[in-house]
């Protein structure tokens, strides 16, 4: 049978690192270019466009 302690603690464990990895989206940054280099869109981890650059 499976202690409900230990099993809400490790419901809880993952929950706290969840939240810890979705912080940390918002430091991770991708660019992307089209148009052979005349556009330039800088966004984070969170999907949100940070910059855009159009030559």
């Amino acid at each position: 049978m499976v202690n409900m302690n230990s099993l809400l603690k490790q419901a809880q464990k993952m929950q706290e690192d969840m939240q810890k990895a979705q912080e940390g989206l918002v430091h991770i940054q991708v660019e992307g270019t089209a148009g052979g280099g005349m556009v330039k869109v800088t966004a984070n981890g969170k999907m949100e466009v940070l910059s855009v650059h159009i030559e």
